[in-house]
């Protein structure tokens, strides 16, 4: 082979032998780009059939990180990795020494790429006390970036046996977190100074700006959320409902500017929105009419999530629809899902990462994926009013408890953590 290509290239002139070098060089840069192209579309060489076959990719991520893969209960690698794996049915279950298993059945199809975010729930979660003098009547602000809570008058708290001199009033809360996990000390807004706000209802104005506190009597008092109200101002509560329910309406128009058009029209006939996840790409919503919601992107795209929906409604249940994949998923009865002191309010609320919900039942704190998957419990210990919210930054949970009743007779906020 040499010897020819030896008289060949003797017999050249130097005008071919720059073309074919050229050519040549075109030629292995041209195959070499479509390897490269067709190793990252999903295809891989089979040794025992000798051929190339299609396929797919899984990218799976976990919180925390570092957890282990299995795959068909075979531990196949560690999270935060890429999987080719041949088109099929699968079992992906992620785990980690002191959490909750995750596990989600996927289907595999060639080219086409995956992604799995498991969100994994410690077995012993911790809690730390994030009150020391006695909170009731805890509100959550609409955004969820503040809480509001009532330090009593009398709460009989101590602190290595001794009397911790208290500051009753209202206080408030941002659920953040400081540069090297410190927390924000929380801020009162008003003093208590005669006025019996231990027994008053706080409720957050739409805008997050005001906290409106109501006594049993019905006397009312506007508060800013942002500075200490030296002498509150009484109000009415007609008053304040108008001009907030003026601004609900507003923010709601420009929430409801990103939903499709095809969404809002079934909406308006037939479901009732009770929030949109924080990065509002995912609608929370109760059927209120039987009804189907029509196809809003086509064809579906692929690599969506493969867990299956339910695009026929029923009356009194809780749906989750999500908007960049058009896929709607049954989550239960609403019923399950309300405040046993209060058939009115729904314990269920979105968590930071707008891919998990958070929600009370049966005594039990619960986080489930969005699609209702992996329903698991996060606590399960002593906590009152069904109150438990989601910190801002995630990786908590805010709960009113009393950890020793024999100490204090006082309820005081903690925090779970997840991590």
């Amino acid at each position: 082979m040499l010897y020819y290509w030896g008289v060949l290239h003797r017999g050249m002139t130097p005008q071919i032998r720059s073309f074919l070098i050229s050519f040549i060089t075109v030629c292995i840069i041209i195959g070499t780009a479509a390897i490269i192209i067709t190793y990252g579309r999903g295809y891989r060489f089979d040794v025992s059939n000798r051929a190339v076959n299609s396929t797919g990719l899984v990218v799976v991520q976990s919180d925390p990180s570092g957890a282990q893969i299995f795959v068909n209960d075979k531990l196949t690698s560690a999270t935060q990795s890429t999987l080719t794996l041949p088109p099929g049915q699968y079992t992906i279950t992620v785990t980690k020494d002191g959490f909750q298993p995750w596990k989600k059945q996927i289907t595999i199809k060639g080219e086409v790429v995956n992604k799995i975010e498991a969100l994994l729930l410690p077995v012993n979660p911790s809690l730390t006390a994030l009150t020391v003098n006695g909170a009731v009547s805890p509100a959550l602000s609409p955004d969820g970036s503040k809480l509001a809570y009532v330090i009593p008058e009398q709460p009989q708290a101590t602190i290595s046996g001794s009397l911790n001199p208290t500051k009753p009033g209202i206080w408030v809360l941002d659920l953040v977190d400081k540069p090297l996990g410190l927390n924000r000390d929380a801020r009162q807004i008003a003093q208590s100074n005669g006025i019996e706000f231990e027994n008053a209802t706080l409720t957050w104005s739409p805008d997050n700006t005001q906290i409106l506190a109501v006594l049993p009597d019905e006397i009312s008092y506007i508060l800013y959320a942002d500075q200490l109200n030296s002498i509150p101002r009484q109000t009415t509560i007609t008053s304040v409902q108008t001009i907030w329910e003026n601004i609900k309406i507003q923010r709601m128009k420009e929430q409801t500017a990103t939903i499709p058009k095809e969404f809002l029209a079934f909406a308006s006939q037939s479901a009732a929105i009770l929030a949109l996840s924080p990065d509002e790409t995912k609608i929370l919503y109760e059927a209120t009419d039987s009804a189907s919601l029509p196809p809003v992107i086509t064809p579906p795209l692929l690599g969506s999530n493969p867990t299956p929906e339910n695009r026929t409604t029923t009356p009194d249940m809780l749906y989750m629809y999500d908007i960049k994949e058009d896929r709607n998923y049954l989550l239960g009865p609403t019923a399950s899902y309300k405040d046993t002191s209060d058939p009115s309010l729904l314990t269920i609320r979105w968590l930071p990462s707008s891919r998990h919900l958070l929600f009370v039942h049966d005594d039990r704190i619960q986080i489930m994926d969005y699609d209702a998957t992996n329903i698991r419990t996060a606590y399960a210990g002593p906590f009152w009013d069904n109150f438990a919210v989601p910190w801002a930054s995630g990786g908590k949970i805010v709960i009113l408890t009393n950890l020793n009743a024999q100490a204090s007779a006082v309820n005081n906020l903690y925090v779970v953590n997840l991590r």
